[in-house]
C-alpha cells in the first residue's frame, strides 16, 4: 500500500455533541400534514420541548374521551 486515501494521521472528525447523535425517522405526510409537523418540529427542538410535551398530553386526553 502507498498510503494515501482515508483518514490522515492528524484528522480527529467533527466534534460529537455531548448528548449524541439524534436517531432519524421517517414518515409519510400530504403536504399540509407535513407543514404542520414542521413547525411543531421547530418549536420541539428550538423553542421549549417541556411546553410541546404539554399540549401533546392535552390533544391525547382530548381524543381518549
Amino acid at each position: 500500500m502507498n498510503g494515501w486515501g482515508g483518514k490522515r494521521p492528524n484528522q480527529t472528525g467533527r466534534p460529537k455533541k455531548p448528548e449524541g447523535q439524534r436517531a432519524q425517522h421517517q414518515i409519510r405526510a400530504y403536504d399540509d400534514e407535513w407543514e404542520l409537523i414542521r413547525r411543531f418540529a421547530a418549536l420541539v427542538k428550538h423553542v421549549d420541548k417541556s411546553a410541546c410535551e404539554e399540549a401533546v398530553r392535552k390533544l391525547e386526553a382530548m381524543q381518549d374521551r
